[in-house]
């Protein structure tokens, strides 16, 4: 199964070069949280309501695709909510990972993915 959501948005403070994360939130996210997020609108034809990630699924940003490596235990739940989860891109898991996240596996030398506003984000579930 496969969710494809578009980025809407991108807050003025939302994607940093010195930062292996970026967070996520559907258009109800209020203005604050709208300037450190990436706002995304999940397609109609793939409703958020039946979203499923687990680790070993991909997300595709900006024609790059990532492996999950973990998945946080109320990702979920709160993208059914409020389309919210924070992507990290990392080589490795950290010791302690959060409960809202989703770990992308990438390279150090690897740059972050563009995220630009109109582009999708895929979700395939395997």
């Amino acid at each position: 199964m496969k969710w494809m959501a578009t980025i809407k948005k991108i807050g003025v403070e939302a994607i940093s070069n010195n930062e292996n994360m970026v967070i996520l939130f559907n258009e109800t996210a209020n203005e604050k949280l709208s300037r450190v997020a990436v706002i995304q609108k999940f397609d109609k034809e793939t409703p958020v309501s039946s979203f499923i990630c687990k680790k070993d699924d991909t997300v595709t940003i900006d024609g790059e695709t990532y492996l999950v490596l973990h998945v946080g235990r109320m990702v979920a739940d709160n993208m059914h909510a409020i389309g919210h989860c924070v992507l990290f891109f990392v080589d490795k898991l950290p010791e302690k990972t959060l409960h809202n996240a989703i770990y992308l596996q990438k390279d150090d030398e690897e740059p972050m993915p563009q995220f630009k506003q109109g582009d999708w984000i895929s979700y395939e579930h395997r």
